[in-house]
């Protein structure tokens, strides 16, 4: 049975405006390993950066292609996952950064607005005996591995799916 309690941080665009607040998040992750929680950071994309890559594919093509623009959208959790990932190694904090595949972020339904239906919790377990496991939220892969998005607030679906499969609990940050 495992005795150390799992937190999962949610840390939304609303708190990372750009890579200036990654040290409010790396603090915030480092109180709750001080408090002897292990800790898995689920992310947004910096700020705007969601609305600014929709309206950049819309300007190159007026009805893209849900897989493209799920593939591009995507790279906005991607970017800030791994710019978390680099700030808590550099503050000493060993972190594995996992993207939805090797997670296990399993979805059903249409490629913008998918419901997650499973985790790996077990490749995510074993991720976090190495220390921090950053994930990008709202992103899931979808029935052929293809990338697919959970809709609007679903980095919050993300973290609050993620603390039920983990038997955990969930912080909005």
């Amino acid at each position: 049975m495992r005795k150390t309690p799992i937190v999962v941080l949610k840390f939304g665009s609303s708190v990372l405006q750009s890579e200036a607040d990654l040290p409010t998040a790396v603090h915030e992750i480092y109180r709750w390993l001080k408090e002897g929680h292990q800790v898995v950071a689920v992310v947004s994309a910096f700020g705007n950066t969601t609305d600014d890559l929709t309206r950049r594919a819309h300007s190159v093509c007026k009805q893209p292609d849900d897989l493209l623009l799920a593939a591009l959208l995507a790279t906005g959790e991607a970017a800030s996952s791994a710019l978390l990932g680099l700030s808590l190694n550099r503050a000493g904090i060993p972190a594995t950064v996992l993207d939805a595949q090797q997670a296990g972020l399993c979805t059903t339904g249409p490629t913008l607005n998918s419901d997650l239906i499973a985790a790996d919790a077990a490749s995510i377990f074993e991720s976090l005996s190495r220390g921090v496991v950053v994930l990008p939220g709202f992103v899931g892969r979808g029935e052929q591995g293809e990338t697919t998005l959970l809709g609007r607030g679903g980095s919050d679906l993300t973290a609050l799916f993620l603390a039920q499969q983990l038997v955990g609990s969930c912080r909005l940050v």
